[in-house]
């Protein structure tokens, strides 16, 4: 047998393993149908027509599924197992792309030996694919669970989820360990870290007048906006992984105009709590500073992704994944990585996530995006034998 790194690896001693086999070919086709069901974030009907199949799915295994609705965006998806109790496991995805609608007809899903090509392949159609099918490899061998199980499926994760985060404390409430199913690194590395995500607006309002008959009734909004811009680059941290990206800057209106207004839009992205609020604090600093005489400037935004850092009880989880890793033939990798999920959410609420649990792949939210097949199998069948650990009827966690 070899890993999705193509890594030799020691014969399986799961029975998951042999479970997975035999639905292989459902699998597959399960994926297809969803992937040839487009459903970008902005396209309400779509998503909502994936989640409703999605729920049919949880259904027939006795869940009781419930949609949260929404409006602008999809509905999320709630499914719980038929069992109450604890430990409570959550399983998270997300049914939105990035692809807009009429992409299948020059991006067509197509399998290439051991790859599936196709939007949204890996991110993360796959990953549902492997949460529903490790559920039912689980619930096929131990109907009666001793713990609980839900689902969330959410609508809008890829524009940072608007609608949805704020709902995370009460959804999960009472989890004592949840599993995000992004796509796995190109190695197959799990994330165990995401970086938190911020994006801000710094507005600068100075004072018109005309550039050539009286400059000095002006106050250039743009000089002050520079001059700030280039302080707030200064805080970015690489040893520290703080990356700091001005991305947009707009302002004035002519060139014979002093500038009244001028803006940019920032990206901010850092690796632990403290490097948060170190740069927020000091961010707050440099536009409250009077750069340019008469110009006042206000900064908005926020850190809509906290960063995904280890918590109590996470130790723990990676232990047993490392263990079961083993026992389904596939090593264990653990990566950090700049792109945040729900899991970052999850996390903050002081919960142990581990987050790339779907398969590996790359190039996702490009025309190339791919799916390593094994890795689909070997993700599903690590997943049913957690879930056996965490909630089947000889659970390790206590």
């Amino acid at each position: 047998m070899t890993s999705p790194a193509g890594e030799d690896v020691a014969p399986t001693s799961s029975p998951f393993v042999a479970a997975v086999a035999g639905r292989r070919e459902q699998m597959l086709e399960f994926l297809g149908r969803i992937v040839s069901m487009e459903s970008p974030t902005q396209e309400k009907a779509h998503v909502d027509a994936v989640l409703e199949v999605l729920a049919d799915a949880y259904r027939s295994l006795g869940f009781a599924c419930r949609r949260l609705a929404e409006r602008e965006y999809g509905d999320h998806l709630v499914a719980d197992s038929p069992a109450e109790g604890r430990p409570r496991v959550l399983l998270v995805g997300h049914a939105d792309t990035v692809y807009p609608l009429g992409t299948l007809a020059s991006m067509p899903a197509r399998r290439e030996g051991d790859r599936l090509r196709g939007p949204a392949v890996v991110d993360m159609k796959g990953g549902l694919v492997a949460m529903l099918f490790g559920v039912r490899c689980l619930l096929a061998a131990h109907p009666r669970l001793h713990g609980s199980i839900r689902v969330v499926i959410t609508s809008d994760e890829e524009p940072g989820s608007p609608t949805s985060r704020d709902r995370w404390p009460e959804l999960a409430r009472g989890a004592d360990a949840a599993f995000v199913f992004e796509p796995a690194r190109p190695d197959g590395a799990l994330v165990l870290r995401r970086k938190g995500v911020g994006i801000f607006r710094v507005h600068v309002r100075g004072r018109a007048a005309h550039a050539g008959a009286e400059p000095e009734q002006g106050a250039s909004a743009i000089r002050a906006l520079a001059r700030k811009l280039l302080d707030i680059e200064d805080l970015a941290a690489p040893a520290a992984g703080t990356t700091v990206n001005v991305g947009v800057v707009r302002g004035g209106t002519h060139p014979y105009v002093v500038p009244e207004d001028a803006e940019a839009m920032i990206d901010v992205r850092v690796a632990t709590a403290a490097e948060r609020d170190r740069v927020l604090a000091a961010m707050g600093a440099v536009v409250d500073r009077e750069d340019v005489p008469l110009t006042r400037a206000t900064l908005a935004g926020q850190f809509h992704r906290p960063p995904l850092e280890p918590v109590p009880g996470t130790e723990r989880l990676v232990a047993m994944i490392e263990d079961e890793g083993r026992r389904i033939g596939l090593p264990v990798r653990w990566a950090t990585t700049g792109g945040a999920s729900d899991g970052n959410n999850l996390a903050a609420a002081g919960i142990p996530t581990i987050d790339g649990m779907g398969p590996a792949g790359g190039r996702a939210h490009s025309p190339d995006e791919y799916m390593e097949i094994p890795s689909l199998f070997l993700k599903t069948a690590l997943l049913a034998g957690l879930l056996d650990r965490l909630v089947g009827p000889e659970a390790m966690w206590r």
